[in-house]
């Protein structure tokens, strides 16, 4: 590194006000818990001034046992871009990671980098955001679950997610709600609720059919601001959003690094935990 720049130090709890710095910087959306709770739930890295300490770029990382990766919330301060630190701060996350695969949502900005990187995009995903409009269903197939009972939708979540994160997913279910959605006495799909950013985001939401997804949608989404990461090809849940006062602020494309195969289904994810996490 220059002569102003520390080494890509692993990311502690203690950093956590750095980091908002730089998620202020860069505008995003981010609360303070929830860049607790990503810390919480992986690893990463982060780069300080040698002269203030002050944070000038970090990213996080989280395992799934040997078989998968995911990097995200990759920040470089605005004054500190152009001098090579977003590539030398990945290369860095992908060694504390390997030899696993790697999958992540690349933004516009760094999606040269990542194809650089060898990274290969496989899929799509679309944020819809906005002031919810609709209103709550009762489906019979649907119920509310406590937050302990985790390990009832971890299997069907890996099988849609391609690997288990059961921690992850207990975690995520103490700061929301979760619904199952029940047929023929077997879970088929689930999705939960938490605050997140300026509202309620809804994911992680697993379903095997467009209508099931949406069915759980409309279960836990209440009027307010809400956001979902969902597939840009999942056309019936994305004309329900946009009747429903959910706009589409952009695109990623989901990018992964080496031999992994995408799920293939039946039960598929329709809405991300977050654009970090899957």
């Amino acid at each position: 590194m220059t002569g102003r720049e520390s080494s890509f130090d692993p990311v502690r709890m203690a950093d956590l006000d750095r980091i908002m710095e730089l998620v202020r910087a860069v505008a995003w959306p981010h609360r303070r818990e929830d860049i607790a709770q990503f810390i919480r739930l992986g690893g990463g890295r982060i780069a300080r001034d040698e002269k203030g300490g002050r944070a000038l770029a970090t990213g996080l990382w989280w395992t799934f046992d040997d078989t998968l990766a995911r990097i995200g919330l990759v920040i470089v301060a605005p004054e500190a871009q152009g001098r090579g630190i977003g590539r030398r701060l990945v290369e860095t996350l992908l060694e504390d990671v390997s030899p696993r695969p790697i999958v992540l949502l690349a933004t516009e900005a760094g999606l040269p980098l990542y194809e650089k990187l060898g990274f290969a995009a496989f899929d799509r995903s679309v944020q819809y955001q906005g002031t919810y409009t609709g209103d709550p269903i009762q489906d019979p197939r649907i119920s509310r679950v406590a937050a302990g009972a985790i390990e009832e939708i971890a299997e069907i979540d890996a099988a849609a997610f391609g690997a288990l994160r059961g921690d992850m997913l207990r975690d995520l279910a103490e700061t929301g709600s979760v619904a199952v959605l029940t047929e023929n006495g077997q879970i088929s799909g689930y999705a939960m609720a938490r605050a997140f950013g300026r509202g309620t985001v809804i994911g992680p939401l697993v379903a095997a059919t467009e209508d099931d997804a949406l069915a759980l949608f409309r279960t836990l989404a209440r009027p307010g601001f809400v956001r979902i990461d969902c597939p840009a090809d999942a056309s019936t849940l994305i004309e329900y959003l946009q009747t429903a006062g959910l706009e589409d602020v952009g695109a990623s494309p989901v990018m992964v690094r080496g031999g992994w195969t995408p799920p293939s289904g039946p039960a598929r994810i329709f809405g991300l935990a977050s654009h970090a996490l899957g």
